[in-house]
């Protein structure tokens, strides 16, 4: 992880990128990761852990009716935080991940335990990505972090 993680910082510097994130599933872990890495305070503007659908709702403007319809893990709802996130935190990629780490959330035979939804906003555009991934809720939370710093590193170096 530490290879993948340096190359995204490098990469966000040099192209004089800032990141924020709306974390959800991963509850800070994707900000946490970044800390370690020299470049940090250059490419990092700030995260949100938005792991209750009232922070979601409050802060970053998620209607009842949307987290009703869809559920707080979501693609619909990730592509809102990502969107909502903009009118919070400057920056140039705004990142948004939800997902089930761990039974009790709303979880289906469609959308099972392991199911996690990312979306970011570069340039005007929204990238979509769903994986499901298998182990504890702290393996499923580390595979998505890393997921998410190479989804987002695939788009930034076109």
């Amino acid at each position: 992880m530490k290879r993948e993680i340096n190359a995204f910082v490098k990469t966000l510097q040099e192209k004089s990128l800032r990141i924020a994130f709306a974390e959800s599933i991963t509850c800070g872990l994707l900000s946490e990761k970044l800390a370690n890495y020299k470049g940090t305070s250059d490419v990092l503007a700030g995260s949100v852990i938005c792991y209750d659908a009232c922070v979601k709702k409050d802060l970053l403007g998620i209607s009842e009716q949307m987290i009703r319809r869809y559920t707080c893990e979501s693609m619909e709802v990730t592509a809102a935080l990502a969107k909502n996130l903009r009118r919070l935190i400057n920056a140039d990629i705004h990142a948004a991940i939800t997902g089930l780490a761990a039974p009790g959330g709303s979880e289906t035979p469609k959308k099972p335990v392991g199911t996690v939804f990312f979306c970011f906003l570069y340039k005007g555009k929204l990238h979509k990505l769903q994986k499901r991934y298998y182990g504890t809720p702290r393996n499923i939370r580390i595979k998505a972090t890393l997921e998410m710093y190479n989804f987002i590193l695939a788009k930034v170096k076109d």
